[in-house]
């Protein structure tokens, strides 16, 4: 019987799946961050990629996109739903609560209209675009999940079933997985190799626990 994974078809479309978590909460985002991309909680509350050893022995928590709270179309920019040019607000509760004004007309006329803006017909996640910095994320405390090829260090040949895993802070890799201890703390162990298609290496992540 013809299957997803053995098939031309792989069931997984995006680098970054989460297949299972023990606990969620929800932050911002201190840059544009890459779905999946380990960070820490800094001393403002915003979730940042690592750039020091230092910093990257508290990078425990896997890094996504927050739910939108409405159907399509969907758009790019901060907040829950994108947002459009000269945007009410971005859908959040407290937004809704206090973005409003007599002035009804100056989401119109501040800095103009554009003749045309990106649409999506799918909440951008799917697309495996990054979360904008500043925008609300969704923050994974434990669990487990599966990292496409280029989202993690070296090839699935560096990684084998029950190894550690760290996260990096080298230019260019901040937040990624990798197989190389570099004085940083075990953030979790590989579980799965290539089960959710060619290069996914799915790991279980301690969260919290690896502090």
């Amino acid at each position: 019987m013809a299957n997803a994974i053995d098939t031309g078809n792989p069931v997984y479309p995006t680098k970054f799946i989460v297949n299972k978590y023990e606990d969620i909460d929800g932050a911002r985002v201190s840059q544009e961050t890459t779905r999946g991309r380990l960070c820490f909680r800094d001393t403002n509350g915003r979730m940042t990629l690592p750039r020091t050893a230092a910093e990257a022995a508290d990078a425990v928590y896997a890094v996504d996109w927050a739910k939108p709270l409405n159907p399509p179309p969907y758009f790019e920019g901060a907040g829950l739903n994108g947002s459009i040019p000269n945007a009410f607000n971005d859908g959040s509760l407290g937004q809704q609560e206090n973005d409003f004004g007599l002035g009804f007309l100056s989401a119109f006329t501040d800095g103009g209209w554009p003749a045309a803006y990106k649409t999506y017909d799918i909440p951008l996640a799917f697309y495996d675009l990054p979360v904008p910095s500043g925008n609300l994320a969704l923050v994974f405390d434990e669990g487990t999940f599966t990292y496409g090829s280029g989202n993690y260090i070296g090839n699935i040949s560096n990684y084998s079933i029950g190894q550690r895993v760290y996260a990096a802070f080298d230019s260019g890799n901040e937040g990624k997985l990798t197989f190389a201890s570099s004085g940083t703390t075990v953030v979790g162990v590989v579980t799965q190799r290539e089960t959710f298609g060619a290069g996914a290496l799915t790991v279980k992540l301690k969260g919290t626990d690896a502090l």
